[in-house]
């Protein structure tokens, strides 16, 4: 990953650890997780673990006699999920350490890896994926989540956060990359379906499903919404908007944001994913 875009995730993630998870991330943690069929003592890894959206529930699935590691680029994340861990009774078989999904080594392998919503963060994905089938043992599963785009657009349910990043994408300041871009697929071995799969199978894999996963997410009002988006990726869009527009983008954003509200001004919708299935 590069320099300034390692910086920029790390830093964003660094903010909105305290109070990531919410909403949805839970259940498509769980939901990828089912999908590996986890056994007990086996051998995990978790990358871009955040605060344990899947980590919690592999550690679950491979008891005491197995292991989970959770890795994630954000050292405020790690020290979270860390704690976690120990709060909730998991220290016998899970450990937290920070480091970068695209340089990370390990001396074991291991027989399933998750990574729940973090391939689009990295500037190569392809060589992310590389990365990941170095670190499975042969027949090892690998499950991860992605946002489900076509031809650089978000998938039908995720139109809110397409408004998002077209109002903020306005207000960041000429000269400075849109870190949106790459989020949606554009010119990344993500940009589809079809890609996305091949990516897959190039790094390495065999017995490749692309399929989804949806979360049902709700919000009180147009403002809750608004305020969840400053706590996942989109927070990096949000840090480059200028200290004295913030207001103006908000209201913006709270202006386009009402097609999506309900008659009672709540948010209700649908969140799907692409999900990847695969064997090394």
């Amino acid at each position: 990953m590069s320099t300034t875009g390692t910086a920029r995730v790390e830093d964003a993630y660094d903010k909105s650890a305290r109070k990531y998870n919410a909403a949805m991330f839970n259940p498509i943690g769980k939901q990828l997780v089912d999908l590996l069929r986890l056994q007990e003592g086996e051998n995990v890894l978790d990358l871009g673990c955040g605060r344990g959206a899947c980590l919690f529930p592999a550690a679950e699935a491979v008891g005491p006699a197995g292991r989970v590691l959770g890795v994630d680029l954000s050292a405020e994340m790690v020290k979270l999920c860390a704690a976690d861990v120990e709060e909730y009774g998991f220290g016998d078989r899970a450990a937290v350490r920070q480091g970068d999904v695209q340089e990370f080594s390990s001396d074991e392998q291991f027989d399933a890896i998750s990574a729940g919503m973090v391939l689009f963060l990295l500037p190569d994905p392809a060589a992310g994926l590389r990365n990941i089938a170095q670190a499975l043992k042969p027949g090892g599963r690998f499950a991860a989540t992605t946002f489900p785009t076509q031809d650089g657009r978000l998938a039908a349910g995720w139109e809110s956060a397409e408004i998002i990043g077209e109002v903020l994408g306005g207000y960041i300041p000429a000269g400075i990359d849109n870190p949106w871009v790459p989020v949606l697929g554009v010119g990344t071995a993500l940009a589809n379906a079809e890609t996305t799969a091949d990516a897959v199978r190039a790094a390495g894999f065999s017995e490749v499903e692309i399929s989804s996963i949806d979360a049902v997410s709700h919000f009180d009002s147009v403002d809750a919404y608004i305020k969840w988006t400053w706590n996942i990726t989109t927070r990096m869009l949000w840090d480059l908007v200028p200290a004295d527009r913030v207001e103006e983008a908000t209201s913006e954003a709270r202006e386009r944001l009402q097609v999506i509200a309900g008659p009672d001004g709540a948010v209700d919708f649908i969140c799907p994913t692409r999900t990847v299935l695969a064997v090394r």
